[in-house]
Formats: structure tokens, sequence, C-alpha cells
């Protein structure tokens, strides 16, 4: 455990707030410590009214915000004394306590602040940090005698209560028998360590203490984690997976690996998860358990509902609205672990939890026995109605989130603009090019690209597969990878330059596709879209390798189309014309075709029936009515997008 203060960082921030904001990121760093949201921290000091009245004051971290990238903007401001007067109620309703909190804030727009807001509110410290430490709530849930000997009499170790007002309840009682004087800090079983001061260093410290002295006696009772190498995942098991997943929610899922563990000890493993998640909050981001995947990935599935809907009783709470009953994780009878979300953020949380929680159950298999919160409090906490309204307040997902899509020749161009539409409509896209900036064009975790020559078959099965691994399958493939030379009429043409026309234009599309139907056949509403061009309908002079292969690549769609369709998979085709807002179109040639006219270069641009620029974007949005089910019964058709084009109607 890396102690992240740093003396001249800390000197820049001068305010109670700011002090606050840097060690409250310092925390959030480390993902040992909090992941994705959790844990939560505060300040108490005073704020100046806009009547120059100073109020006591308590800066809570916001419901929402993430302490490894927030700043002061993450933290609500609340008067102190109304959240102490709460605290002296015996009991409080979760929708009262949240009006009565919302009520204190100086800012009736701020954000939420956490549900733990009383709860800082009665430690009487300026400072107050809390973390899900995974190396303390490792020992918490397999080997709590082991505090004893790890902290002596340093620490106060309480038994679990539900966060909130009854946490807030647990608190007060040990502020009222004096009891924080006594310790550095407070580990409450099976949901994480509070530590607190009237610095901000040394609340930070001790937060670091703890932890490392945790880690510590787990080295030397566990030894260091090493995860198993294993051979790799079958690419299309990956995609039949998630295919199943998929069909359980009711909609595409996202699928990230998340790990290995040993394929002897899956089943153990899975045995040891149904005793309890590794910190309460977890049952939010990966359900109580996880499944259990073999060589039949849809009957697992059905076996995890089977196993989720006896969790959830509906018949004991015939009020509860149960939610899906799929997994977000899996582990895998290979060793693999894979996580499952509705969009990349849900499945990258997922992904880490899982890792967290491989690790916990890791070590708990050596100290003793795993037990975790009880099934009743994990559904309490999962149903819990101000857990359900964080998930309400989420923005809803985009139409293609979940999807996985490849764009072939998408370093510029029509390619990229393709990648940008169907990015911005939520899906994980991939771009392949030969040329190499793509790797820094497309370079986001979600929207990366590969440099592949698509006319080698060996790359193009090996970005297949790292597709597929990487996402979990395969939905949406864009084809468009394509070169353009003209000038040369079919008898002065080199060979050459037909040969490689056909290789790229045509040849390479057919083995893209080749490879890429296993996947597609175990996609979520599969795709293909071509881009071919409008020399298919109205060729020109001196294009013939250009016009051929394009012409030979429509008849292509139009095969595939016959031999897909009864496996669900759409394949059509757009056909751009007059697209100059592409590499190929550099000033100078754009003035030399304008002058062959006779015409400004916007007057060039614009030579269509509906007289308007045609841009790549233009493109892509065709593109994207092909894939995202505005036109779902639409196969084999070919779509202009030319501005109206005389010779092609």
């Amino acid at each position: 455990m890396q102690n992240r203060w740093n003396d001249g960082d800390a000197a820049i921030h001068t305010s109670d707030l700011e002090l606050r904001a840097y060690t409250s990121r310092l925390i959030g760093m480390d993902t040992d410590l909090v992941l994705h949201g959790g844990g939560n921290t505060s300040v108490k000091s005073v704020h100046l009214d806009r009547f120059g009245v100073e109020h006591e004051a308590i800066w809570v971290k916001a419901s929402g915000y993430d302490l490894g990238q927030m700043w002061t903007e993450g933290f609500t401001g609340l008067q102190l004394n109304p959240l102490l007067q709460l605290a002296q109620l015996d009991q409080l309703s979760d929708p009262d306590m949240v009006n009565d909190v919302n009520c204190a804030r100086f800012d009736s727009n701020a954000a939420n602040p956490s549900i733990e807001a009383i709860v800082h509110a009665v430690i009487p410290y300026k400072f107050v940090d809390h973390t899900h430490a995974n190396a303390v709530l490792t020992i918490s849930n397999s080997a709590p005698a082991m505090f004893k000997e790890i902290y002596g009499d340093d620490v106060l170790v309480l038994p679990y209560v539900k966060p909130g007002f009854d946490l807030a309840l647990q608190f007060r009682d040990v502020v009222e028998r004096g009891l924080l004087e006594q310790y550095t800090a407070i580990i409450l079983q099976h949901h994480g360590v509070f530590t607190y001061a009237e610095n901000a260093r040394t609340a930070y410290d001790r937060m670091i203490d703890v932890v490392e002295r945790a880690e510590a006696a787990l080295a030397v009772r566990v030894g260091a984690a090493v995860r198993p190498v294993l051979a790799a995942q079958n690419s299309v098991e990956i995609a039949r997976a998630r295919k199943a997943v998929s069909d359980a929610f009711g909609k595409a899922v996202l699928s990230l690996p998340a790990g290995s563990v040993e394929p002897g000890q899956v089943h153990a493993m899975a045995e040891q998860a149904r005793h309890g998640t590794l910190t309460p909050e977890h049952v939010i981001h990966n359900k109580p358990f996880p499944a259990v995947i073999g060589e039949r990935p849809a009957e697992a599935i059905a076996t995890f509902a089977s196993a989720y809907e006896s969790y959830v009783d509906l018949h004991n709470n015939p009020h509860l609205t149960m939610m899906p009953a799929a997994p977000h994780w899996a582990l895998f009878e290979s060793g693999h672990v894979r996580s499952f979300g509705l969009n990349f953020k849900r499945a990258t949380i997922s992904r880490d939890v899982s890792e967290a929680t491989t690790e916990a159950l890791r070590c708990a298999a050596e100290l003793g026995n795993w037990q975790g919160l009880s099934s009743e409090n994990l559904r309490d906490l999962e149903y819990w109605e101000l857990e359900q309204d964080k998930l309400k307040r989420q923005k809803p997902d985009a139409d293609l989130a979940g999807k996985i899509a490849i764009v072939s020749g998408a370093a510029t161009g029509i390619g990229h603009a393709c990648a940008h539409v169907l990015r911005e409509r939520g899906a994980v896209v991939v771009g392949l090019d030969i040329n190499p900036n793509i790797l820094s064009s497309m370079s986001q975790a979600d929207f990366q690209g590969i440099v592949v020559d698509l006319t080698e078959e060996v790359q193009v099965t090996a970005a297949l597969e790292h597709v597929v691994e990487s996402f979990g399958g395969l939905d949406i493939v864009v084809s468009n990878a394509g070169i353009f030379e003209t000038g040369q009429t079919v008898e002065t043409m080199e060979n050459a330059v037909w040969d490689a026309a056909l290789a790229v234009n045509l040849t390479s599309h057919r083995m893209l596709i080749k490879h890429a139907v296993p996947f597609l056949r175990h996609g979520i509403d599969p795709a293909i879209v071509f881009i071919g061009s409008r020399n298919v309908a109205a060729p020109g002079g001196g294009a013939s390798a250009y016009s051929v292969s394009k012409a030979g690549l429509t008849q292509l769609m139009r095969v595939l189309a016959l031999e897909l369709a009864g496996e669900g998979i759409t394949v059509n085709a757009v056909h751009p014309d007059a697209v100059f807002d592409t590499n190929l179109w550099t000033p100078e040639a754009l003035k030399k075709s304008a002058d062959r006219y006779g015409l400004s270069i916007d007057q060039y641009k614009t030579r269509n029936l509906l007289g308007c620029e045609v841009t790549s974007r233009d493109v892509g949005l065709a593109v994207a009515a092909f894939v995202d089910g505005t036109l779902s019964r639409t196969t084999g058709a070919q779509m202009p997008v030319d501005g109206g084009n005389d010779r092609v109607i």
C-alpha cells in the first residue's frame, strides 16, 4: 500500500475543501482502497452565506462521484447542525433521511450527498475518510479473529449494520461512549474502514497504516497473488456466452476479461462466492454471485437465473420488481473469468470488482471459510430503494450500447466518420487499417485502432480474435477499406494496379466477412454494411479497376444477404459519391477537378440534384440506419448517399 502524500502537492491547496479533495483523490487513485465510486470522505469547516453569516458546515462526497477523478465539485456542502439533530432521532425512514439531508444543502441544486452523510457528521473530527479496502474486507469475511492479532487495541471493530441511518445510530453510540478517542480507526465488519483526525494528512496516514498492516498479515499467511496462465479462451465460446447473457438481459451486453483462476478451483470458488460479496455495494455492481459457464452457456445462464430468482424470493416480497436474472460476471470451467455490462463503463466496473473478488476468495481458501453478508442482507441492499434510485437516475443507454462494431479502413475519411457515428450511438468500435495513424486517431479503450493489412489472412483473424477476447463478441461490421487510382484506361493500366484494386477493394472484404461470420452468428441483431460507390451504377472512364472491384463488392453483398438471412444477419451496401472531406481530395486535386468542369470549388462540391455537399458523416449516418434498428427489416439493399445523381437515377 503506497502512501501517496506529497508535501509539495499538499501545500498548493490552502482551503479546507481543496485539501479534502486532494487526499480524497489520493484514496481514489488506489483500487485496493476503493473501486468506481466506492467509499466516501468529508471535511467540517464553516460556510459564509451571502449576508456574511458563518454556518458550521460539512462537505461530504456526493453520490455518483468517484474519489479518484473528482475535485471540489464532487462534494456537497451541508449545514452541520441539522444533521446532528437528525442523528439524535431513534428512527428515520430512508426517504425521510434523504429528504431531510437534502434540505440541509447550502445549494439546492447540488448533487445528493452520500447516504452516509449523517455518519460523517456524527464523527466529531474535521477530516473523515471511509474506504472499502480489499485486504481488510478479505480478513473480515474469512478470518476476523486476525484483527486482534494485527491491530491489538489500536482499531475498534464493529459488527455490520446497514448503511444509512442504522449506521449513523451505531456511530452515535460509539461517540457517546467516548470510544473514538481510544482508537485510530474503526473497521466495520463486511463493510470497510473509517479513519478520522483534525488534519487531512493524519486521517489519510492512518488509513494507509491500517490497510498496510492488513496486507502484510495476508502476505505472511497467504503469500503473493499469482494468477494462473491459461491457454487462450476459444473466441467462439466467448461469443456464445456473451449471447446467452445478452438474451437474459434482453439487450446487448459487453463482456470483458476479468482475470483467471485455477480450473480445478472454479466450482469451489463459485460456491464460496455464494456466501457474500467482498463489500455490500458490490452486490449492486455484480449481483450476489457469479454464473459458472461450461460447454453449454445457455443452460448455465438458466441455472444462474433460477438461483437468482430463489435469492430474490418474490413470494416473500411481492412488492419487489425483479431485475433481469442475468449474471454480471462468470467463472468459466476453463478458469477464465469475464464480466458483463450493458455499456463499457458498467462492464469495466464489473470487471474490476470481479478481479478484487477472486483475489479475496483465493486468500479466503487459505485463511478459512468465506462468509460475507447473508443473502437476506445482500438482497435488502440490492433492492434498497436508495440504491435503486441511483440506478434510476442514470442516463438511459444509447441505441447501440452493448454493441461491438468493426470498421475497416477507419484511419481517415468515410471509415473514420462511420466509426465516430457508431461510437456516438454507444457502440464499442474497433478500427482496422494499414495506416499506423489509426493508433492515434482511435486510441481509447472502447474506441481503438489496430494496424492490419486486410489482405493478409493471418492478420485479419488475429484482429477479429482480439476484438472478441477484448469485448465479448461482434455485432456490426462496416467493410470500408479501399484504394482508388484513376486516369488509366483499360488499355494502359498496369496489371499490378488492377490486381491491387481487386485485392483491397474486393478480396480483402470477402476474407474479413469469412472470418467475421462465426462471431456475427452469435451477435445481437448482427449486421454487415459494405461501402460501395456511385461507380457501381454509373461508372466513368479511367477508373475500371475501382469500378469493377466495387461492382464485385456489391454482388458479394447480394450473395451474402441470401446466405446469411436465415441466421438473422442483415447485409446491405451504401454507395457514396463526391465525398470531398477525405484525404484523397487535397485542395489541389479539388481545384484541378473543378477547373475541368469550369466550376468553382464550392460549385463542384455541390454538383448533384439537391445542390448539397455530401460529407463522410452523411455516409456514417446512412450506415447507422442499417445497424441501429431503423432498417432492421432490410437486407440486400443498396442506398445511395450522393445528393441525387441523374445517371444513377
